[in-house]
């Protein structure tokens, strides 16, 4: 008798599986779903010097800040903070601290991850606002430094060496006083870049550090290896270099959902199945999560909660409004890939949501949590500056009345079981699990060298 009720059993999820792979097929269809590849690899010498870049504390001010303290990989790529903690703080990851209130600087957004963003012509916008931007057809950006921008850039020596949006991005967190460049109240070092009036002179200045520093034999053997046919170097090989790296280190597109989409039926379970239903469907995230990136890289208002610093303009945060100062982008952010999302949180612009549930729970009803988010502890232990949320109800009317999508206005009323299955497919078909494999954070090809805090306490 068990083995009838086991047989009719196996039978009844085999026709459940056929019926609902032929209803994927049409939303793969209609939608245009696609797997994605890996981007090429970047020579091995140029990606080792990215590398070395990416854990330097010389290209900070005060030399107490790398781009691993908020891009780390064993928090994939971001660092486990609603917001990073920058130039002034201890620590690293979910351990860093301010080291006294107002001393470590609270960044004023979450740290985006870094995953799958080596493809040039067609991730051509930076940072949650869209600050930088690369045009692929006349190879000119669009950046805070007017000297980069245009098809005729003043500082034509520097984008000469870029290679698209993100080795230019990479060159901004390093001028910030706040991220790198360091302020003087904290440095506990000669910090040369502190006064210096603009970037090129603070980027010039990182090249002396490398060329003419301690390290200046490394650095120089590295430079002339990754760019055999430049005499000079320049802060534009940084960027590079490091975008090399970032491509290669963090591309992870052996997921379930891609391995479904490549014909492996069985790569993703039942419950991720229906989870990808939902995604298409009522759960209305394929509107802004499309593509082969699942992100059609535009800038929406998500109604999410926004919270700062008590007593400072950061509870007010316009996002691409203030790029562009048009009145429709007001509290509108970059629309982020989902791949390996599962791997990075806290979440959204503000990091106002710990799990990828809370993100679905605020999509369901975003009227109920922007109108109820009140300051957690969860939030607010990271910290000793006191964090608040922005109940200002013009503000939150915006936030609300802006969104795009009307069912999100109107509540998308999604079942438990709904809830469920989108949550499996986003957390676990989404994931490739080598990311946060021992192979990947002790490949040598990857990381020559690791630092004390490569590894989190």
């Amino acid at each position: 008798m068990r083995k009838l009720i086991l047989f009719f059993t196996l039978l009844f999820l085999q026709t459940t599986m056929a019926d609902i792979d032929l209803e994927l097929a049409k939303i793969i269809k209609d939608n245009n779903l696609q797997p994605l590849e890996s981007p090429t690899p970047s020579p091995k010498v140029l990606v080792n010097l990215g590398s070395r870049l990416f854990m330097e504390p010389l290209l900070s001010g005060n030399k107490n800040m790398t781009c691993m303290h908020c891009h780390h990989p064993r928090l994939g790529s971001s660092d486990g903070l609603p917001f990073s903690i920058g130039e002034g703080g201890v620590g690293i990851g979910p351990n860093r601290e301010q080291n006294g209130r107002g001393r470590g600087l609270v960044i004023r957004r979450n740290s985006p991850a870094l995953i799958n963003l080596g493809y040039k012509d067609e991730v051509t916008v930076m940072f949650q606002d869209g600050r930088v931007e690369y045009d692929p057809k006349t190879k000119a950006y669009r950046t805070p430094e007017v000297a980069l921008n245009g098809k005729s850039p003043k500082a034509a020596y520097i984008t000469k060496s870029l290679s698209g949006a993100l080795s230019a991005q990479a060159l901004f967190p390093i001028t910030s006083p706040e991220e790198m460049m360091g302020r003087a109240e904290t440095a506990e070092v000669d910090n040369e870049f502190i006064g210096m009036d603009s970037n090129l002179k603070v980027w010039k200045g990182v090249m002396d550090r490398l060329l003419n520093g301690k390290k200046s034999e490394l650095y120089t053997n590295l430079f002339k290896s990754s760019f055999p046919d430049q005499k000079e170097f320049n802060i534009g090989n940084v960027g590079t270099a490091l975008s090399a790296f970032m491509k290669d280190a963090f591309s992870f597109v052996e997921t379930p959902y891609d391995h479904y989409l490549k014909g492996n039926l069985n790569a993703m379970t039942l419950s991720q199945k229906k989870g990808l239903k939902v995604f298409a469907g009522r759960g209305k995230c394929i509107n802004c999560h499309a593509g082969k990136h699942l992100t059609n890289f535009e800038f929406k208002t998500t109604g999410t909660p926004q919270i700062g610093i008590e007593g400072s303009n950061q509870i007010d945060d316009r996002g691409r409004f203030e790029v562009t100062g048009e009145k429709r982008d007001l509290y509108k952010f970059k629309t982020p890939p989902l791949r390996n999302t599962a791997l990075n949180p806290p979440y959204m612009h503000s990091g106002v949501f710990q799990t990828l549930k809370q993100v679905i729970d605020h999509y369901d009803n975003v009227k109920d949590t922007l109108g109820n988010f009140e300051m957690t502890s969860e939030i607010q232990k990271f910290y000793e500056d006191i964090l608040i949320v922005d109940k200002d109800k013009l503000r939150n009317k915006f936030r609300f009345q802006l969104m795009s999508i009307g069912e999100l206005r109107k509540g998308l009323k999604l079942t438990v079981t709904e809830k469920e299955n989108l949550l499996d497919f986003i957390q676990n078909a989404l994931t490739d699990k080598r990311f946060s494999s021992k192979e990947f954070l002790e490949d040598e090809t990857i990381w020559p060298t690791r630092p004390e805090n490569f590894v989190i306490q």
